[in-house]
Formats: structure tokens, sequence, C-alpha cells
């Protein structure tokens, strides 16, 4: 795997180069195979804690993993354009707004054991920053020469810790999305979701049942675009032991495939949609 830095990333992206690298540091990794109105993005991905952190955590490796959204970049991972987030959400949640993007204490457990000082915490903010730099970069050469997108924000979410016994599968979270124009692209996306055969589970996919796109990402494009949509689809830890971390040796296999097919097949039918 090359490294490049962000200057030579956004320049790749400017004269429309197709490569793949990840950014120097390590932070995430970004692919463009092909220039087509769709990015697939897993931001939780990844379980990277900086060495400076580790000696101040409170919390265990598998204590950071259970939060974490393990697979879901292999979710998307043949996909033309991808950005996968190698770095803990525990070092910086790129979920979140860039100045609340470093916790304090989470899901009622404090992180640390002493209060992080400003430079480690602006460290983790501007890889923050980058981050979203680099999304920008990629989304408006996609609106340029395609005049919208789409993004697929991909996620996880534990289910245990839930009383309700029949939540969703799939959740696409559409809260923040300003124009009824996405209406036919959003219905497809949740009619092929439910369609998705998978071994070993019955799929189900709801829009807005659990989770309603609230994360950052979805509020920085939309936010800042009114021709991008993003699909923020959560996938119930179906494919795992959520308390263990253990993969489902017959569901994720499957998943894998189900959903790379899925998410092609969407691009394909969206695509077809904005060339007419």
């Amino acid at each position: 795997m090359s490294f490049l830095s962000e200057q030579a990333i956004v320049d790749k992206i400017s004269h429309r180069q197709c490569f793949q690298a990840t950014i120097e540091g390590g932070a995430f990794t970004i692919k463009i195979e092909k220039y087509v109105p769709a990015m697939s993005a897993a931001i939780h991905n990844g379980s990277q804690f900086r060495e400076e952190l580790l000696a101040n955590c409170l919390l265990s490796e598998s204590e950071r993993y259970y939060e974490e959204d393990p697979f879901t970049g292999s979710f998307i991972a043949e996909q033309a354009i991808t950005l996968i987030a190698h770095d803990s959400r525990y070092e910086y949640d790129l979920n979140r707004e860039t100045s609340v993007s470093v916790y304090e204490s989470a899901w009622g457990k404090e992180i640390w054991k002493t209060p992080l000082d400003s430079a480690v915490i602006a460290t983790s903010q501007e890889k923050h920053s980058q981050f979203y730099r680099i999304v920008a970069a990629i989304v408006e050469a996609l609106v340029e020469d395609f005049g919208q997108c789409i993004v697929y924000d991909n996620h996880s979410y534990n289910f245990r810790r839930h009383e309700r016994q029949d939540l969703p599968v799939f959740n696409v979270g559409t809260s923040s999305v300003k124009s009824d124009k996405w209406r036919p692209v959003i219905d497809a996306w949740l009619t092929q979701l439910n369609n998705m055969k998978v071994d070993g589970i019955d799929v189900t996919a709801r829009e807005n049942d659990i989770f309603f796109g609230k994360g950052y990402l979805a509020a920085f494009c939309h936010g800042r675009y009114d021709d991008v949509l993003v699909l923020a689809s959560e996938s119930k830890k179906v494919f795992m032991n959520e308390l263990t971390g253990e993969p489902d040796n017959v569901v994720l296999p499957s998943l894998q495939k189900a959903y790379n097919a899925t998410v092609a097949q969407h691009t394909k039918d969206y695509i077809q949609s904005v060339m007419k």
C-alpha cells in the first residue's frame, strides 16, 4: 500500500486520477477505481489507537472494539470509490463535529485516567479535519462531473443492549435529508436492502427506526451541498458476536458479498437515472 500526503491525494482527485493510497500517518485509506457519482465510506471501521493515548485510557481494547464498527469496510470494499477509516472512534469520532470529536466519556463510561491536554486533543482534531477535507475534495469533484452524487455512509450497531426484539437488520437514517427529490433514491435503497438474501438471517430494512441519520458525515454533506445524498445505513451486528467480537462464519461472508452486490446494483440504477 502506498502512502500519500493530503495534498498529493487532493491533487490526484483534482486531476481525476485513479489510485489507491493510505494517508500519511495511516488514518484512512482512499480508493478510486473509476469516477462515478457515488462514494462509499466506513468511518468507524478502524481500531487504531495512538500510543500516547493507550497508557491514559481506562478502557481495554475489547471495550473499545465493542463500540466500533468492525468489518463495515469489507461491506463496501468492492465499490469504485471508497473511504475507509482505520483510527478508533475513541481517538476521535468522525461522526461528530470536529470540536466535540474527542470523547471525555461515552456510553456511560469515563475514557481517560487524566484529562487530555490541549496538544493531544488538537492532534486528534486535526486528523478529523483532514478526513473531511478529503471528503469535500471527493464530493465536490463528483458534483462537478455529474451534477449530484450519493454517499453510502456505513455503520453497524449493537442490538443486545436494547429491549426490543424486532430491531431491523438495516436501518437507514434520513432525518437530515433536505429535499424530496431524493425520495426515489432512498426508496430504492430500502427496497434493495429488504430484498437482500443473507445466509443464516432474515433481512429487514427500515427507515428512521432506531437511528435517524444525525451523524456528522450526513450533516457535513447535507449542510454544504444541495446535490449530495448521504444514505446513513446501520447494519445490526448479526454478523458477529457483539459481546466477544467473534465473527459469524456463516453470516459474515454472505453479508459481505450481498451488501457489496446491493450497493453496486443501487449505484448502477442511480447512475442510469442521473444520466437520463
